[in-house]
């Protein structure tokens, strides 16, 4: 009898005890839940969430060598704004990222879109040898500074390696925000495995943010040297000066290459042609919103808007733009003009109810993302949202 009550004893501790683990486990998923619905921000249009050709993993060697490295980026930025030569950055992002494990040329890569090529521009600074942003939260808030690009690099190497393993970093901890991420956000170490598993946790909204980085990555591989697309556009451009489909050439070959400064160079020129010119001041706009620039970005949106009120993109870039800056209030205000509009814009639907979700206005939230699988039931960003939201609202 006596074996009997104590058995029955354990028996109902250790039922407690898996029932506190069950607790603990549905908190984790419902915070995980709530995290993403109050992460899931407008996209200025649809990707593919991971196709195979974004099946590249985190971890894992080179296959770029450090030579091409170097020419790739000089191509790009001739004189890039570092605190040691090109080729010292590449060789300290190979023995970091390689000691460590993590891809040294696509890490390096994501060095590349973070600084626009070492150019900067944006509340980060050269001085800083802060190569991935980190600490660098917007609103003129420029992050953390390390003493030298090396320890600047070990930094970036081992934020990657909180997302992409459970361990500690090999060498002695430099990254600030390691534990940071280890302790208030344990369910995003160990969390990706690909670059595009950083969408939404290493950049928000983020929705393209590792595809961007192997877009990157694959054009490095691809580099060849010599004059490039772009350079020959820019010749015949500056040739014809007046004529401005020369100039939208070139920058539709500026911007497909990242390269920002000459995307913005060739809408001047239309500018300098035409001060009217709206498609001029939208595309101006978009690259500035892209580049971090979100107050010039804004000016553009609204000169555009002053010419033509209900043009459609400079509305759209503007909404987006208003969503990125965490002005809510008016980026609904914008995207309920363009519902007005065009109801059945699944773009403006989506980024609608993500809105709403963020407000916690979750019902209202549920209504737009109904509407937008009833128009597109495979639609991959608004069954994930809908079926967290749902979620979220049943638990």
């Amino acid at each position: 009898m006596k074996y009997a009550k104590n058995f029955a004893k354990l028996f109902v501790i250790a039922m407690a005890a898996v029932s506190v683990l069950v607790g603990c486990v549905q908190a984790v998923q419902a915070k995980e839940i709530k995290h993403r619905l109050i992460h899931y921000k407008p996209v200025i249009k649809w990707e593919k969430m991971i196709s195979k050709d974004d099946m590249v993993s985190i971890m894992g060697p080179a296959t770029i060598s450090q030579e091409q490295m170097v020419r790739f980026i000089l191509s790009r930025n001739p004189n890039p704004k570092l605190n040691c030569s090109v080729e010292e950055l590449v060789a300290a992002y190979y023995q970091e990222a390689g000691d460590e494990g993590i891809r040294p040329d696509v890490a390096l890569c994501q060095a590349l879109k973070e600084t626009g090529f070492f150019n900067y521009g944006n509340d980060v600074k050269p001085m800083q040898n802060n190569y991935c942003g980190l600490g660098a939260t917007g609103n003129k808030v420029p992050g953390y500074t390390f003493y030298t690009p090396r320890r600047g690099v070990r930094a970036h190497i081992q934020h990657l390696v909180a997302y992409a393993t459970t361990r500690l970093p090999r060498k002695m901890l430099v990254d600030p925000r390691f534990t940071i991420l280890v302790e208030k956000y344990p369910q995003y170490q160990g969390s990706a495995q690909y670059w595009p598993d950083l969408n939404g946790r290493w950049a928000v909204p983020g929705t393209t943010y590792g595809q961007e980085i192997l877009k990157l990555w694959r054009e490095a591989r691809n580099f060849k040297g010599g004059a490039t697309e772009l350079e020959n556009a820019l010749a015949l451009a500056a040739a014809d000066s007046n004529n401005i489909d020369g100039w939208n050439k070139a920058y539709s070959l500026a911007l497909a290459d990242g390269n920002y400064p000459e995307a913005v160079g060739s809408m001047d020129k239309v500018l300098q042609i035409n001060d009217k010119n709206v498609d001029a001041y939208i595309k101006r706009g978009d690259v500035f919103r892209e580049w971090g620039y979100n107050e010039k970005a804004l000016e553009d949106y609204n000169k555009a808007m002053s010419l033509d009120e209900y043009n459609y993109a400079a509305l759209s870039g503007r909404a987006y733009l208003y969503a990125v800056m965490q002005k809510n209030k008016k980026a609904i205000k914008d995207y309920d003009k363009m519902l007005n509009m065009y109801p059945n814009d699944t773009i403006a639907l989506y980024n609608h109810g993500c809105l709403m979700a963020d407000e916690r206005k979750y019902h209202e939230a549920v209504d737009d993302l109904e509407m937008l699988l009833t128009l597109e039931p495979d639609n991959e960003y608004a069954k994930q949202a809908y079926d967290d939201l749902m979620n979220y609202l049943n638990k």
